[in-house]
């Protein structure tokens, strides 16, 4: 679904966002960023500068949109990759990193589509 400009709505799907850093100020604000997938292999940092009213409200919708819902945990990759760890043998070892690099370029390239 595509927006006309002035409405202020991204276009299409919103690309995902792959980590991000919040950190706040000493007035209630916070400096948000976001890193997405914008080619392969290529990541955008998006900053955004809360305001001490926009950073409360963000806090707030996120509370109510996840509250109930269980952790996910870390992805199945990182699970497999500290237990191969743990384990001593350096062919599940191998394997489980194989997965993971399979994970982190699925990442990297947006799922394929960057």
């Amino acid at each position: 679904m595509t927006h006309s400009p002035t409405s202020g709505r991204a276009v299409d799907a919103p690309p995902q966002a792959v980590n991000f850093t919040a950190k706040a100020r000493p007035d209630g604000g916070a400096i948000l960023s976001l890193l997405t997938v914008t080619a392969p292999y290529v990541l955008t940092e998006h900053r955004f500068d809360l305001a001490p009213h926009m950073a409360h409200c963000l806090l707030a919708a996120l509370h109510h949109e996840l509250d109930g819902r269980p952790d996910p945990g870390p992805c199945p990759e990182v699970t497999a990759l500290l237990t191969a760890l743990d384990s001593g043998d350096p062919t599940m070892f191998s394997a489980a990193m194989d997965s993971y690099h399979a994970h982190l370029h699925h990442l990297l390239t947006n799922g394929g589509r960057a």
